[in-house]
């Protein structure tokens, strides 16, 4: 008789399990892409969904209609408007824009990756399992639009300068196995995008000016051990040491460098993680508000302004979807005056780019350490391993690290010269 006068138990869903079971009874809010995805054959594809209590809950899908399909997918849930209109201003930073009705984004996203399942090439993790069902089910009921896939019909690769060789392999022995030899084009991205092409040698050119700059200043050095939160077995970690002049978006690039991230996402540095403030990041000079907390302009902004005094700590966020949240510490400030940074110490390979944060690269050791498990082969595909090469999470060679540091951070003579 007790047990009947017990009240029922709402069991409370998971962000995952609620966008998986319920995201599609929420109203479509908007749905946008870059302006240029049809000329670029690259597409930005934003879907969001607003709840009763006027939050939102969206996707955002990065999909290469020219080959490889959904490359990349991120999702947000229950988020406030305010926040949603931040994402929105990170979005819109150095890409155009615009608004379109819903059918034409779930076509947009659907085609590519048909297209892409042809040559055996599969939608990115975070599409599976979680941010395709922000999308409306693919019925007769969502209007059906047709989308140009590929280039004359066949695959086009649009190789980024910022791909690594692995990658690139893999990708090469998928075309082949699936297409067949002479029946794809590889092209630089530069090449296909003469816009892109004129933005990378501009990008180029000013972080080149930045660190020629600098390089003709001495300072004294700060001692930093770098490290990325939430791996161990082994933990990734880098001990660097920089000149106090140089810029946070300069320690962006030698912490890029030294850990073998591809520089493809956006990041930060903050004192206590993201939306601590400041947040000392690459700024759109055409931005007057970014959102919460106060923005600092990461070239702008000098070490030296933020570290001072042994043991202090910072955190540099790279990707904001995977979350990689990598731990700075000062462990001391050298009396030499130096010019260029090196990297002293280190252990632990970088994590593979894109593959899902924290929980993924768990997932990923696991799989690639169990030639039995059910994920092992396509892994190691997805990574460009050949039959009989390994990924060890242990691999870190100081001496390549170190020489490639130096070779980015080399001094011109030209620039020494005066000319």
């Amino acid at each position: 008789m007790a047990n009947e006068k017990k009240g029922k138990v709402v069991q409370m869903l998971s962000p995952e399990n609620y966008i998986r079971q319920r995201a599609r009874t929420l109203p479509i809010s908007e749905c946008r892409v870059n302006k240029e995805w049809k000329e670029s054959g690259l597409a930005d594809v934003l879907v969001a969904r607003r709840h009763t209590n006027n939050n939102l809950t969206f996707g955002l899908f990065l999909v290469d209609l020219k080959c490889l399909g959904v490359k990349d997918a991120t999702w947000r849930f229950n988020v406030p408007e305010s926040e949603y209109q931040e994402f929105l201003d990170l979005m819109d930073r150095n890409i155009d824009n615009i608004n379109i009705p819903y059918p034409l984004a779930h076509n947009i996203v659907l085609a590519g990756i048909e297209f892409a399942g042809e040559y055996g090439f599969k939608p990115h993790k975070d599409y599976s399992s979680v941010a395709q069902y922000i999308l409306e089910e693919d019925t007769d009921e969502v209007e059906l639009i047709e989308i140009e896939c590929g280039h004359n019909g066949k695959p086009l690769y649009l190789h980024g300068p910022s791909e690594s060789d692995a990658r690139v392999r893999q990708i090469i022995a998928q075309l082949d196995r699936m297409a067949g030899p002479g029946n794809y084009t590889i092209i630089d991205e530069a090449d296909w995008d003469p816009d892109l092409e004129e933005d990378e040698d501009k990008w180029d050119d000013e972080l080149d000016e930045e660190i020629q700059l600098n390089l003709q200043t001495k300072s004294p050095g700060l001692q930093f051990k770098v490290q990325i939160q939430g791996i161990n077995n082994p933990p990734v970690w880098r001990r660097l040491i920089v000149p106090s002049h140089y810029s946070f978006r300069l320690f962006h690039e030698i912490i890029q460098e030294t850990f073998g991230w591809w520089s493809e996402h956006l990041y930060a540095f903050s004192p206590g993680g993201w939306n601590s403030s400041p947040q000392i990041m690459e700024i759109d000079e055409e931005e007057d508000d970014l959102g919460k907390g106060k923005k600092m302009e990461s070239s702008e902004t000098p070490l030296s302004e933020y570290f001072n005094k042994k043991g202090q700590k910072f955190h540099y966020i790279y990707d904001f979807g995977d979350n990689w949240d990598h731990q700075i510490t000062l462990e001391k400030i050298v009396e030499e005056e130096i010019s260029q940074p090196s990297c002293t110490d280190g252990e632990g390979q970088c994590p593979p780019e894109d593959c899902g944060g924290i929980p993924g690269y768990a997932n990923l050791k696991i799989a690639l350490a169990n030639p039995a498990h059910p994920e092992h082969e396509e892994l190691k595909e997805w990574l460009g391993l050949d039959e009989e090469e390994t990924w060890d999470p242990a691999e870190f060679e100081l001496e390549d690290t170190h020489d490639s540091l130096a070779k980015l951070f080399m001094p011109d003579p030209k620039t020494n010269m005066g000319e």
